[in-house]
């Protein structure tokens, strides 16, 4: 295999997502911030006492009508698939559907995410990604269309529900809502029988045949009913606003969460019914609100992570069981780190509300005050290892399993809701039942953050904060608030645990930063180097002499013809160039690593590859970009005659002149020559004020040098310079790796060297020398280049004078040699510029170090 391709670029960069980040956030904080504005005081027990009064009938009435809207989400799968001419069973399209639609619901982006559900579902019964299109395009337009044609009824049959809460009369609200009508009439005309591509521009989308939209549409309106009936049901009784005209408010204030991309536009939806509806009181709309998204949203995710907990017990005893486990253990780990992230912010919520006094224990004041603190530090603690689990953490799961375990009590104990206890042993139960499904062993600090988590977790604390300040919006501070301690002192109490959330997160946050790396893995002995030899014979690229330090781990493949050099640091598992070993070998290596990276928990590394497996590289969903080219000096027919050679000759010459000579000693022959080798090489290290390197490089060590053959340059009966020789004998390369001189060695000396080695391979049979890498040259100039070639020239041009990256380039350039690219291949996003930094940490740490 062979590359003719340009490797692929590094995906959008980060300040465009901490931009997305901080507008979702903005957004959120301004839509809390005018719903706070709602109440003049004591706002919060206005709305403990509208969801007291809510009903068991309301409650379990909205539970009912919000599990038939999912019931008919469903229908949406069944009609994509049938479209796409692929049927399933009922069981995996139903199990897939409620996952996808809890997932969307609960995340946002509902077309992203639970995208991303039906793919890994849907792919692995066999449908390809233009079929897994049509079912999300399905659930798409079956939305829009809904929406569309409930909105104009609600606007023609009820125009006086929206005249209260717009500024026109409702004549003109009458005319919209003929309008909507019509312009549906005509949409549904201009599809015919045969679909059509509706759209200006580049914007186009396609719309399905008539019958289908019929049926999405008539299915989303509902669906839609449905929905709005479980939040219209928790309403109080009116007479300004039937159903009909609630539908149409209900589904502007969804668009309008929609469009804020906060996740299940949380804070947005709520300030928009308060507008558009004036004349329910705002305690009694925000308190429908709370018990509808705790029965339309949390309870849903809570029930598919109890489902796939569940299938993951009794998959071996009933079929329907087992093939709810076939389609719900690639998402296992992602709910069940949806329910512990939820139970964290659960916990995060229950300890900023004051404790009603029916509720308060009779229990010591110190324990009360610790079990607070104790609560709070556990829900925060659940917020930040949720990712973990979500990439299957053994660690995270034995920290999630303890606190869920642990926080009950205080939770209890703290005066904390019952439900909030009761969800922490649900979610422990789901724990346990899929422990065998989180058997990574990276550390938690090595965890590359996502940014749609921090974005999550950032959310849940600026709800966290605001609910603080809102609660207690009539408690005066004062600096004494945070020492008083007092059974009823829920403000200081609440100030106190945020004040520990702050610095827990800091601490994380720090610790994060300061983590460089852990233990390496464990490094071979001397007899499993000298099982290598015969794989190395058989090598076709010097480079893989570099498992010979003895510096880095050894992954073999199963029959012992191949192997990988690996290492880790930080949060990074890094191979050292191409798998070594024939094609067929190194391409299954390629995914044994992979696979090694992820019981490790880690994120995968190629460091140095060429392009020979660029296609497996990007199967593996890897990032590939350019460091530098390896100068490759042909030796085919190489001699010092003509003038091309001129610089050359007159080079070897020069050296001749001053009393240089040439002889290559054998492996056998180092040991006796190691103390006068030590000599030149610490004379060597001083001048240069430098450390031996490692990973890519060998350093001096006896052993390491005893293995290879050593060129010698000799001046007046002693070694002035020395090279250790690396050689590929099936692809008939040869290479150096250790080059040393004395200060005071003629000028000159180390081109006679190399000229020598060069003149000595093409007597032996070689075809070509390699001299090296050249980093950071040979990229990309024009502007319209990628990210990384514009960052990578800018960091050559800048750090010339401290690593001399041109200076590299035209020494070698004098050989004439071609030149080779050599890439990183390396997760994409975030985990770029972790895995550059990791590998650079790694290539220059000292062996005697590591």
């Amino acid at each position: 295999m062979t590359a003719s391709a340009t490797p692929s670029q590094p995906s959008a960069p980060g300040w465009r997502r901490i931009a997305a980040i901080l507008v979702t956030l903005a957004i959120m904080a301004m839509a809390l911030h005018a719903l706070a504005g709602e109440f003049s005081d004591h706002g919060y027990h206005q709305i403990r006492a509208a969801v007291r009064g809510l009903s068991w009938s309301q409650l379990g009435l909205a539970t009912l009508l919000g599990m038939a809207s999912y019931v008919c989400l469903i229908g949406f799968d069944a009609i994509g698939l049938r479209r796409a001419k692929h049927p399933l069973p009922a069981a995996r399209v139903g199990i897939t559907a409620f996952l996808a639609h809890a997932a969307g619901q609960t995340l946002g982006f509902a077309a992203l995410t639970g995208g991303a559900v039906r793919v890994r579902s849907y792919g692995r019964a066999g449908l390809s990604l233009a079929e897994i299109g049509q079912v999300v395009l399905m659930s798409t337009l079956g939305f829009v269309f809904g929406a569309w044609l409930l909105l104009g009824l609600a606007l023609l049959l009820e125009p006086s529900a929206a005249a209260l809460a717009l500024p026109i009369p409702a004549m003109a609200v009458h005319g919209v809502g003929v309008a909507m009508l019509v312009g549906f009439a005509a949409m549904l005309l201009l599809v015919g029988r045969q679909g059509r591509s509706i759209g200006w521009g580049q914007h186009r989308m396609w719309i399905p045949d008539r019958r289908t939209v019929l049926e999405v549409t008539a299915l989303s309106v509902v669906e839609l009913c449905l929905a709005s009936a479980a939040f219209y049901v928790l309403l109080p009784a009116q007479g300004d606003v039937g159903f009909v005209g609630f539908v149409g408010l209900y589904l502007v204030a969804v668009v309008a969460g929609l469009v804020s991309t906060v996740p299940a536009g949380l804070g947005v939806f709520e300030w928009s019914l308060l507008k558009l509806l004036p004349h329910v009181a705002p305690a009694a709309l925000l308190a429908a609100a709370v018990a509808y998204r705790v029965t339309y949203y949390l309870l849903p995710l809570f029930l598919s992570a109890l489902l796939a907990a569940l299938a993951s017990v009794r998959r071996p005893l009933r079929s329907g069981a087992g093939t709810a486990w076939t389609v719900l253990r690639p998402w296992l780990p992602q709910l069940i780190a949806l329910a512990v992230f939820a139970a964290g912010a659960l916990l995060l919520i229950d300890g900023t509300l004051p404790v009603p006094h029916q509720r308060v224990l009779p229990a010591p004041l110190p324990i009360v005050e610790t079990s607070h603190l104790l609560g709070s530090l556990g829900g925060v603690l659940l917020l930040l290892i949720g990712q973990g689990l979500q990439r299957r953490s053994h660690a995270a799961w034995m920290l999630a399993f303890a606190l869920c375990i642990a926080l009950p009590l205080p939770a209890w104990l703290r005066g904390g809701h019952v439900t909030v206890a009761l969800t922490l042993p649900l979610v422990a139960m789901a724990l346990w039942a899929a422990r065998r499904e989180f058997y990574r062993e990276g550390a938690l600090l090595d965890e590359a953050w996502s940014w749609p988590w921090l974005r999550n977790v950032a959310l849940v604390l600026v709800a966290t904060v605001w609910l603080l300040f809102f609660v207690y919006s009539h408690v005066e501070y004062q600096n004494e608030l945070w020492w008083q301690f007092a059974t009823s002192g829920n403000a200081p109490r609440a100030l106190r645990a945020l004040l520990l959330v702050c610095i827990a997160l800091i601490i994380f946050g720090l610790a994060r930063l300061l983590h460089s790396t852990r233990s390496p893995l464990p490094l071979p002995d001397d007899a499993t180097l000298e099982q290598l030899r015969p794989i190395l014979a058989q090598a076709e690229d010097t480079q893989a002499c570099v498992a010979m330090t003895g510096d880095k781990a050894i992954l073999r493949s199963e029959a012992g013809d191949g192997f990988v050099m690996l290492q880790r640091y930080g949060g990074s598992l890094v191979a050292m160039g191409d798998p070594v070993g024939p094609a067929p070998v190194a391409t299954a290596l390629i995914w044994k690593f992979r696979e090694e990276a992820d019981r490790l928990g880690l994120r995968p590394v190629f460091y140095q590859t060429s392009g020979k497996y660029w296609q497996n590289y990007l199967d593996l969903g890897l990032t590939l970009v350019k460091l530098g080219e390896e100068a490759m000096v042909p030796l085919t027919d190489f001699s010092l005659a003509g003038s091309e050679r001129a610089d050359l000759r007159q080079a070897w010459n020069k050296g001749k002149r001053a009393g240089l000579s040439f002889r290559l000693a054998a492996a056998s022959e180092v040991p006796a020559l190691l103390g006068e080798l030590a000599e030149i090489s610490d004379a060597w290290l001083d001048e240069k004020a430098g450390e031996e390197k490692g990973f890519s490089l060998g350093s001096f060590e006896p052993a390491y040098l005893s293995r290879f053959p050593v060129a010698l340059v000799e001046a007046e009966g002693r070694i002035v310079a020395f090279a250790n020789i690396w050689q590929a004998p099936a692809g008939k390369e040869l290479s150096v790796d250790l080059m040393r001189h004395r200060p005071d060695a003629p000028k000159g000396t180390m081109d006679f060297l190399f000229i020598e080695l060069f003149l000595w391979g093409a007597a032996n049979g070689y075809t070509r020398f390699s001299l090296g890498m050249a980093p950071l040259t040979g990229l990309a100039q024009h502007r319209l280049a990628g990210r990384w070639n514009r960052f990578a020239n800018l960091v050559a041009r800048h750090g010339e004078r401290f690593y001399g990256f041109s200076g590299l380039r035209r020494f070698k350039s004098k050989f004439a040699p071609e030149w080779r690219p050599r890439y990183l291949a390396a997760p994409g996003g975030v985990h770029l510029p972790a895995a550059l930094l990791d590998v650079t940490r790694l290539i220059s740490l000292d062996p005697s170090r590591k």
